[in-house]
């Protein structure tokens, strides 16, 4: 790493470096389709920022090289999260119909909220669980566990 004393008249601004917004977006995505927001950091000189400016697609390149390095988010926990805080009504409203099979069309994250609701509301009492949702406790046992809900 090299560093070159410049004085602080050639800078933007009063401080060292600069934050730089870059929005991604995917060729020929659909208006609307929400960005993908980084930010980078830029040395603040006169001379950086140019450089930066006329080199914009190559560094935006690197912004994306860096994306696909991350580690690719699990969201089903996210999303069973979300269903969890709106599902209160379908708990109420499975307890009143006895479950009729409804566990075998939910998606993962769903079924995993689901589950996490019927189990809180009956403090994991397996057999009221199971009535709710109109399965039997070998169904249960199974949903908890390819849902990774702990015993």
């Amino acid at each position: 790493m090299a560093y070159r004393d410049r004085s602080t008249n050639e800078r933007s601004g009063s401080y060292a470096y600069t934050i730089m917004e870059v929005r991604l977006r995917k060729k020929g995505a659909p208006e609307g389709t929400k960005d993908d927001l980084r930010y980078m950091s830029v040395d603040s000189h006169w001379d950086t920022l140019r450089f930066v400016q006329d080199n914009m697609d190559q560094c935006v390149g690197n912004v994306v090289r860096l994306k696909r390095t991350e580690p690719v988010r699990h969201t089903v926990n996210e999303s069973a999260e979300l269903f969890q805080r709106n599902l209160e009504p379908l708990v109420s409203t499975l307890a009143a119909n006895q479950g009729q099979g409804v566990m075998d069309k939910l998606s993962a994250s769903l079924k995993k909220a689901l589950l996490l609701m019927v189990m809180e509301r009956y403090q994991s009492d397996r057999e009221k669980a199971c009535r709710v949702l109109g399965i039997s406790r070998e169904k249960l046992e199974s949903e908890l566990r390819l849902c990774g809900v702990a015993r």
